[in-house]
């Protein structure tokens, strides 16, 4: 069992590793996903001057409660926040001022992380027993939806992620969980029924 487990999980993340790679890089998905801004110079120099160092930024962002600040200013201030969001755009970023430099360590990171998701998958389907093979494909599919509802959604629905890349994140997910569960549900079968 262990030994099933170990080769559908790591066949699994293959799959999904491949996938994720095509999905990403030839696919032309509808809609425009992926945007660019008017001058990439100028964005550079806007981040380079507003984010100090490298992280998440929200515009507008809550309001944190100063020292020394009363409860009226506190009020006040996140009045004013509000107001912001309701009239301004809304922006959230991912700032990284370092070079990406190579491609050898966020391309290892993503293959361990899918390793491991798969592993868990396959150890959720290994406590099943008496499933039908294609209905073991739907459970590894269904998982890729779970992961999709659990982040894409939110930040669709938060940070204003639009319909195009969260649509292509769907179909990146349930595609990808397909074709992996199509691979996996072959040696993780779940507990013998006899």
């Amino acid at each position: 069992m262990a030994k099933q487990l170990a080769l559908g999980s790591v066949l699994g993340a293959v799959v999904l590793f491949v996938w994720s790679f095509i999905a990403w890089t030839f696919i032309p998905w509808p809609g425009d996903p992926l945007r660019s801004f008017t001058s990439d110079d100028a964005m550079v120099t806007a981040i380079k001057a507003n984010a100090p160092r490298s992280g998440n930024y929200l515009m507008p962002n809550e309001v944190k409660r100063a020292a020394g600040m009363t409860d009226e200013q506190f009020k006040a201030a996140q009045q004013s926040a509000m107001e912001k969001m309701s009239r301004e755009p809304v922006i959230f970023a991912a700032i990284r001022l370092e070079p990406f430099g190579s491609m050898t360590k966020p391309l290892v990171i993503k293959f361990v992380s899918l390793l491991v998701v798969a592993l868990l998958a396959s150890v959720l389907l290994a406590q099943t027993s008496g499933l039908s093979y294609i209905t073991r494909v739907a459970l590894f599919t269904i998982i890729g939806l779970i992961i999709f509802g659990g982040s894409s959604v939110d930040e669709w629905n938060w940070f204003g992620f639009s319909n195009a890349y969260t649509a292509m994140q769907l179909a990146v997910q349930a595609i990808g969980w397909f074709m992996a569960g199509l691979v996996m549900s072959i040696f993780v079968r779940g507990k013998s029924t006899a």
